[in-house]
């Protein structure tokens, strides 16, 4: 033990927080959480301690640490969890899918709240989380059908302006005449008991208000009811009830192999059985099956906006209880048989992934090996960076950075670049320039030994010429699309290789890969522009004054609803009537 460790021993605190371990080198070995530093962090280092073979390890590696002290545990939860994905240290369990999980919000501020989904949700007052949904496709595949039904909003049209779904019927979020709003926000509390799971409650709420409306005579009204309420039915159909109790609980279990696990979530709500989640974790080589799944439960926790509060898993583990759920292992009965059902399900996904990575791996040593071959390289190019660019006519352009680590896709190194020069429609330029900017820019980011480009002669010329220019050597190929031409650098004809080539479909993928990471990018940035708030289009508002608006109307609905002299108290009387005419 090194003499800077003991003295930091002798000196922990003892308050929640979060240590990070490293090594003699500085690197950052493993990151932790407590509700006790002094405690928890001694533990490693005590004689005999019961340590995992992995931990026992990484004790011989550390040389010094680092504490944080925070407020409480849900905050050490949080920013270990940050860390983690941020630094990723070799002895902290890596979930695999733990990418941008998708979450529904509801923005109550809103006197119409539309419905959006979001990636990275900041929890904000007044606006409501649900999620997060792993399996983005299950959740997308429903919604059509909630939207249809409640008539959600999803639209960016004023309250005041229905757009051609309300004139179907079909988006209830617009002032469509008196009780509109009320009649929109009961649908909006249906939608979040059906995210809940509730479907027999909302169908039960529907029934009750067609009949009152019948009794009223509000036939249109009843009608409406009834279609929601026989649609709704069908899908209460299909839900699998597992508990007559009609409790609230989520079952997890786990399979792995040497280095990899397979985590199952299987979610009951309202004794029924929802959609089966699914998690990949690595760096579980060495550790212990609780060491895993705590490992997961505790990272998984921290995301979940709405979890149960109860949860089964196949085994004890050290911490019975996490934030705000309660672990409990089931010895018998259907709680033990769903676990079993969980076991099941994340032995087969685990099988399955392992069999497509062991695949994809072969393609990749063999599609590396050819590509050594084929360009004279000195050795197999173990990072591959991949280049495209995005724009329409020139507008919001944006260009991708993708990159293939030993062949196989490596997300955390991929990078995004705004075009910054003119925006013209000049795809060859926009090239040279990010290409410049991530040789001259970002010296500290990993050297490539190949760069591939989405285009053909013409942009390699010119990243030749601009690579050149910096006294930057390294080896260049352009992939076209039309006719899968490879062209080099050295000028002579462009090569066609077979369609099954390795080395072809390593590019190909990587090829595709960076246009899709680029135009998912560029469609975000066009979005943003589209939906432009109608603040930032007030005439003469600025920063300041459009925050005192803000806190004296709240919504431009309201403003457009003022009187010239309202408004003249907030921006004065020389603002106020240009405003006005602007607002009407």
């Amino acid at each position: 033990m090194s003499a800077i460790l003991q003295r930091q021993l002798k000196s922990l605190p003892a308050k929640p927080g979060i240590y990070e371990f490293f090594n003699a080198d500085g690197k950052l070995l493993y990151v932790g959480k407590a509700k006790k530093l002094r405690q928890r962090v001694r533990s490693y280092f005590q004689p005999g301690a019961d340590l995992s073979p992995a931990k026992q390890l990484m004790v011989k590696e550390v040389h010094h640490l680092i504490t944080t002290e925070v407020t409480n545990e849900t905050e050490a939860l949080l920013l270990e969890r940050t860390l983690i994905k941020q630094r990723q240290p070799p002895y902290n369990i890596d979930l695999r899918d733990d990418k941008s999980w998708l979450y529904i919000a509801i923005d109550y501020r809103d006197q119409y709240p539309a419905v959006e989904f979001v990636r990275h949700p900041k929890p904000t007052q007044g606006v409501k989380l649900f999620g997060p949904y792993v399996a983005a496709s299950s959740i997308r595949s429903l919604f059509p059908f909630f939207k249809k039904t409640l008539g959600l909003k999803t639209c960016v049209n004023a309250t005041d302006k229905p757009c051609f779904q309300a004139s179907l019927g079909r988006c209830l979020g617009h002032d469509l005449g008196p009780g509109s709003q009320t009649r929109y926000r009961l649908n909006l509390k249906y939608f979040e008991q059906l995210l809940k799971g509730n479907v027999k409650q909302v169908v039960a709420e529907l029934t009750e208000a067609m009949a009152e409306a019948a009794q009223h005579k509000q036939f249109e009204r009843a009608t409406r009811l009834r279609d929601q309420m026989r649609a709704l039915s069908k899908l209460k159909e299909k839900q699998h009830v597992v508990s007559p109790r009609r409790e609230s609980f989520d079952v997890f279990s786990l399979a792995r192999s040497r280095s990899t696990a397979a985590v199952v979530r299987l979610p009951v709500r309202h004794g029924a059985l929802g959609e089966t989640e699914r998690f990949l974790l690595d760096k579980v080589k060495g550790l212990a099956d609780s060491e895993v799944l705590l490992g997961f439960l505790e990272q998984y926790v921290v995301t979940a906006i709405t979890p149960a509060k109860r949860a089964y898993v196949p085994l004890p583990l050290a911490e019975p209880k996490l934030v705000g759920i309660t672990l409990t292992v089931p010895a018998r009965g259907g709680k033990r048989q769903l676990i079993n059902l969980a076991t099941k399900a994340a032995e087969t996904h685990l099988n399955q992934s392992v069999a497509s990575w062991q695949r994809q791996e072969v393609r990749a040593r063999e599609g590396l090996r050819q590509l050594k071959n084929i360009l004279k390289l000195p050795t197999e190019p173990k990072r591959i960076e991949g280049y495209d660019i995005s724009n329409i006519q020139g507008q919001e352009a944006v260009g991708s950075m993708v990159v293939l680590t030993n062949g196989l896709p490596d997300s955390k190194q991929y990078r995004k670049f705004k075009i910054q020069g003119p925006q013209k429609p000049n795809d060859v330029k926009m090239m040279a320039e990010v290409i410049w900017r991530r040789f001259t820019k970002n010296k500290d980011w990993p050297r490539p030994d190949l760069v591939m480009l989405d285009g053909g002669a013409g942009q390699l010329a010119t990243v030749k010429r601009t690579l050149n220019y910096a006294n930057i050597k390294i080896p260049l190929v352009a992939l076209a699309k039309r006719e899968e031409l490879l062209y080099l650098p050295n000028g002579s004809s462009p090569l066609k290789l077979p369609p099954d080539s390795p080395a072809l479909l390593l590019l190909e993928s990587l090829r595709d890969e960076a246009h899709r990471f680029g135009i998912t990018f560029y469609r975000s940035r066009h979005r943003q522009r589209a939906v432009k708030s109608a603040w930032d289009e007030l005439p003469g508002v600025g920063p300041k004054l459009k925050k005192k608006l803000k806190a004296a109307f709240g919504s431009v609905d309201a403003l457009r609803r003022a009187d010239e002299q309202e408004l003249a108290h907030v921006v004065g009387p020389a603002r106020a009537g240009a405003l006005k005419q602007h607002l009407d």
